[in-house]
């Protein structure tokens, strides 16, 4: 309420940073978000650019830099004006899109750039992001003669698809492509990029099953032994031994049937219950997991060490209890085993040797001692990482895109992206969670009450969302031949954003002066090419940076 006037304050167009500079757009309502954090102001798209105009420009600092509660860096964008009140991310360094998720509407656009990371923007609504996506697409597209690349489009699944299975992608990046796919996102931490545990040895000082078999009988070529790890036993890790690896084809809920069984149990108790009181209400739909595998927290129960200041404020001001801290890799592994409201997975960052200090205790944090007196600080690692941070996320990598894992990530695809993540395959699967889970957009509209609306989503972003799905058939295996299934067409889900939010020639959204208006939808035959990987690889810097930087 106290932003409104100024937001309905129209774009300076004394911004334009081109006397010729024509404008494609009306002022627009526009956020630039990251995570937890939004910046409201107006925007204006042009032939040169998109521009953001935030709406408390006294927030800059004295070089004109927005954001300071927004954190990080970034080269992100230009300041423009006389007094650095509006930026600019030019259409020349636009290199792909993908739609995004603001809370539950479905209205946000993730912008990749050349020479920098992404930003996140919402609008006010689906229409306008639309066509804010259809001029984008046509002037680029115009200009470079090639179809600007939208992530979340089964075009690009596709394209993933056969570039995974050409051995041009690795696994680390496919997942990173499918998660984009699916309405994940480094700037939401309510829809994180989700990776799988993939390792079941985590010991810290005992070797003996660290070394599974203790190597009796394998080859030394076998052993994946970094340069500078010597001859030392204690760091090597058998990836032929399948015991050395977490069983992809489960959820984390069902790694352990012990626990699965009490979980299995109170399902039923749940089934009975709602037979006997015939129950309609979404509260009453039998669930197994009570707790999803990625929410707000547990991002940032992982990035603790280098984004403090989002778990201060996600906490209320202060840290969580020392022993429910991440302070080792095998306690947390054991937990996700035994808790019965742990089912959490992993992050991309645990797979990137270059967002190491996510491990590290560089700020010092006092995060306080466990009840065995000892001091929560770096992570503690397993013994196989021999101490170092690094090695243990190159190990890690390596574990990713070994044979056996690479043979069984499709099933664990099925679970995360596929036929088994909702409905009867996620029962058969169990991989059944809270309904909450599982609600969209439509669902959101469905519900009358403004405050039963604001409340099932505040619980839906909060507890953890199920991605989008992608595959309506089990996903192929890395060396087979989807061509040979007659209608391959039948593994993808269909194209609906694509189908339901084409723009068309009469959309009332005209620019402030009158202009030529543009028609058709967004051009078709979107690919992944080496540049955008290099732009969305760099995992941990997406985190908290600074758009306006």
């Amino acid at each position: 309420q106290v932003l409104s006037p100024t937001m309905n304050r129209p774009f300076d167009t004394t911004n334009f940073l081109h006397v010729s500079e024509r404008p494609l757009t009306p002022n627009l309502r526009c956020s630039v978000k990251t995570p937890l954090l939004e910046k409201k102001g107006c925007s204006m798209l042009t032939d040169y650019g998109f521009y953001f105009q935030p709406v408390v420009p006294g927030s800059m600092d004295n070089n004109g830099a927005i954001g300071n509660s927004i954190g990080g860096s970034s080269r992100s964008s230009n300041k423009v004006g006389p007094s650095g009140k509006a930026h600019v991310w030019f259409m020349d360094d636009i290199r792909a899109i993908s739609r995004r998720y603001d809370g539950m509407k479905d209205r946000g656009l993730e912008i990749y750039l050349a020479k920098q990371h992404s930003v996140l923007l919402t609008f006010e609504n689906t229409e306008v992001r639309e066509r804010v996506i259809l001029l984008v697409s046509q002037r680029i597209s115009s200009v470079k003669s090639l179809p600007l690349p939208c992530f979340t489009d089964r075009s690009f699944v596709e394209s993933a698809l056969e570039l995974w299975q050409a051995g041009e992608l690795d696994n680390f990046e496919y997942l990173l492509c499918l998660n984009s796919a699916a309405g994940r996102s480094f700037h939401d931490l309510s829809r994180y990029p989700v990776f799988p545990w993939v390792l079941s040895n985590y010991g810290e000082n005992d070797v003996d099953l660290m070394f599974g078999r203790r190597f009796e009988g394998v080859s030394m070529e076998y052993l994946r032994v970094d340069d500078d790890d010597c001859d030392d036993f204690s760091t090597m890790l058998d990836f032929t031994d399948p015991d050395n690896f977490r069983d992809l084809s489960k959820p984390i809920g069902a790694l352990n049937e012990q626990r699965h069984a009490d979980f299995y149990n109170r399902y039923m108790s749940m089934v009975q219950q709602q037979k006997s009181h015939a129950s309609q209400s979404n509260q009453d739909v039998p669930f197994m997991y009570g707790t999803h595998y990625s929410a707000p927290g547990y991002t940032l129960f992982y990035l603790l060490r280098v984004m403090p200041e989002h778990m201060l404020l996600l906490q209320n001001g202060k840290f969580d209890v020392p022993d429910r801290l991440f302070h080792s890799i095998d306690a947390t592994y054991k937990s996700i085993l035994t808790n019965p409201a742990d089912v959490k997975e992993l992050i991309p960052e645990f797979f990137d040797p270059d967002c190491y200090d996510f491990l590290i205790n560089s700020m010092g944090l006092g995060l306080g001692n466990l009840q065995t007196g000892e001091r929560v600080n770096d992570a503690i690692l397993p013994l196989w990482a021999n101490k170092s941070a690094k090695r243990f996320l190159r190990k890690n990598r390596a574990a990713l895109e070994s044979e056996y894992c690479t043979r069984n990530l499709p099933k664990w695809i099925d679970l995360i992206f596929g036929i088994a993540s909702r409905g009867q395959g996620a029962k058969d699967a169990k991989n059944l969670f809270h309904p909450m889970a599982y609600i969209g957009p439509e669902d959101l509209e469905a519900i009358r009450n403004p405050e039963d609306r604001e409340r099932a989503e505040l619980q839906a972003t909060e507890f953890g969302i199920v991605p989008d799905q992608l595959f309506s058939r089990k996903h192929p295996s890395k060396n087979e031949n989807i061509g040979s299934w007659g209608d391959s067409d039948a593994l993808f889900t269909r194209d609906r954003l694509r189908e339901s939010y084409g723009v068309e020639d009469n959309t009332n959204f005209s620019a402030p002066v009158m202009t030529k208006g543009e028609s058709g939808r967004a051009p078709s035959g979107f690919f992944v090419d080496e540049a955008m990987m290099q732009n969305y690889n760099a995992t941990g810097s997406h985190v908290g940076a600074n758009p306006f930087d």
